[in-house]
């Protein structure tokens, strides 16, 4: 028995008779072969030479077989050992003893050299795959976390100050990189175009689609101020995407501060959440047209929406409201709303926090499974010289 990975492998047992088989049996694999007496020298060896494996007898002197796992199992620098138990003993209650202990095998005397090769060699075979497993897990690992640092640069790294709105975000990926993506750009003095976009799918795929939409955005030839528009530009851009299973959704929105409106179109995305200054909450009655890289768009709808000083609007992806708890209930659109109305009094950062506490403490520990994000928009002062805006608000009479 060869193997291309060395290992290193301790024999156990208190018979020198038995230290001599094994070893010889073992010559020739490749491994590095050592050898304990007795209990207490086989875990001073063990913690000093860290084995992969131990050929461990049970009925030894003083600290037996069992112990000597027991102390194995309990040791970080050793649990991970693997441990075939050697013995005369045939009785199943003292092999699930020794299995229940960590214990991987257990091989019964008088030893068999076949046995005891054929048996090293898979347990040690199965090491060997489980740390290349690990050791591709942690390079990707550390691939996906350098894409997540570089998706966290294209995303904005501070939002306008502007005295007459205020914007705050949340932003948390599912795993290090994922598909969601936010954006206000200035368009003019009080005027910002807001973007929430959700991208299918998580990981590398949906990150690097998040990222080509946000460089397609950024590269609109004339000013970004007509919602339907640029929903148009953006979905025939991604023109070859069409015939493949990936699709986003996306709000898009231009906010007036100087004139009191909000034009916002949506792809396939849940409309923002309006927070009116007088109170009350209700999603803003746009209507969708199909998510964004399936086909050609149709009429895109688009709203205008009064704004008041002091009204917020929330944008947000469904991670947040399809954030579940341990028994699968969501939290849900009425609470997102619900957990908005209560932050009417708060800036729009500590609103963001409190609303991020609440979704958390709904889970009660329970990760996210989708990437979540919160755009929170709130009118401070309108231009004194604008006229009053006289049309209707939703859920009120125009």
């Amino acid at each position: 028995m060869t193997s291309a990975a060395a290992s290193t492998i301790l024999i156990v047992d208190d018979h020198p008779t038995n230290l001599q088989v094994l070893a010889r049996t073992l010559q020739g694999t490749g491994h590095r072969i050592l050898a304990a007496r007795d209990g207490r020298a086989a875990l001073e060896i063990a913690r000093a030479a860290r084995p992969d494996l131990l050929l461990l007898d049970v009925m030894m002197p003083g600290m037996d077989g069992f112990d000597v796992c027991r102390a194995l199992k309990a040791d970080d620098a050793t649990r991970d050992a693997i441990v075939i138990f050697l013995s005369a003993l045939g009785e199943v209650s003292d092999k699930v003893s020794g299995l229940n202990l960590g214990a991987a095998d257990y091989i019964t005397k008088p030893i068999q050299a076949e046995e005891v090769l054929a048996r090293v060699s898979s347990h040690l075979g199965r090491l060997h795959l489980e740390r290349q497993l690990r050791d591709s897990r942690d390079v990707l690992n550390r691939e996906l976390a350098g894409a997540a640092r570089m998706q966290q640069l294209i995303l904005p790294t501070s939002l306008p100050a502007d005295p007459r709105v205020e914007f705050a975000a949340f932003y948390q990926t599912s795993r290090h990189a994922g598909g969601d993506y936010y954006d206000v750009l200035p368009l003019g003095p009080g005027r910002y175009a807001v973007i929430v976009a959700d991208v299918s799918g998580h990981g590398a795929p949906a990150a690097i689609v998040m990222a080509m939409i946000r460089a397609v955005l950024h590269a609109h030839p004339g000013l970004p101020d007509d919602p339907p528009e640029v929903m148009h530009y953006i979905n025939r851009h991604f023109r070859y995407l069409w015939e493949t299973a990936m699709f986003a959704t996306a709000v898009f929105a231009v906010v007036d501060a100087e004139r009191g409106t909000m034009r916002v179109a949506c792809a396939g995305h849940p409309p923002p959440l309006l927070l009116q200054a007088g109170g009350g909450t209700a999603s803003v009655p746009v209507s969708s047209t199909m998510p964004l890289l399936f086909m050609e768009l149709g009429d895109v709808p688009c709203f205008e929406l009064p704004l008041h000083a002091g009204d917020a609007v929330l944008f947000y992806t469904d991670g947040i409201t399809e954030r579940h708890r341990a028994d699968d209930e969501m939290f849900e659109i009425d609470r997102l709303a619900g957990a908005l109305n209560e932050t009417a009094s708060l800036a729009p950062p500590d609103a963001v926090a409190r609303i991020v506490a609440d979704v958390d403490a709904f889970a009660a520990g329970l990760e996210p499974e989708d990437d979540q994000t919160l755009l929170l928009m709130k009118i401070q002062n309108l231009i004194p010289s604008v006229a009053p805006n006289v049309r209707g608000r939703p859920g009120s009479p125009m």
